[in-house]
């Protein structure tokens, strides 16, 4: 399966979950960070190719991606429980 991987910039709220559940497609995210004045987070997240990430969160900026073929976890960046 061929992956996007996304890593940008998001507004800071109380929630900053994506817009639609990406449980449906079992596609992983995290926040990674938060900046010290407190104006935005940092989202990493995986999509399949075909899939627009402004679907998920519509004011995400600083876009960054990879083309992958697999989701990679790891200590910062675990398997959320919801991902079969």
């Amino acid at each position: 399966m061929r992956l996007i991987r996304y890593r940008f910039k998001t507004k800071a709220t109380e929630d900053f979950r994506p817009l639609i559940d990406m449980k449906d497609i079992q596609m992983p995210w995290w926040c990674s960070g938060e900046v010290a004045d407190g104006s935005y987070v940092i989202i990493i997240c995986y999509l399949p190719k075909d899939e627009e990430l402004e679907k998920y969160w519509d004011d995400a900026y600083d876009i960054e991606y990879w083309s992958c073929n697999q989701i990679e976890y790891s200590g910062r960046f675990p398997k959320p429980d919801w991902i079969e």
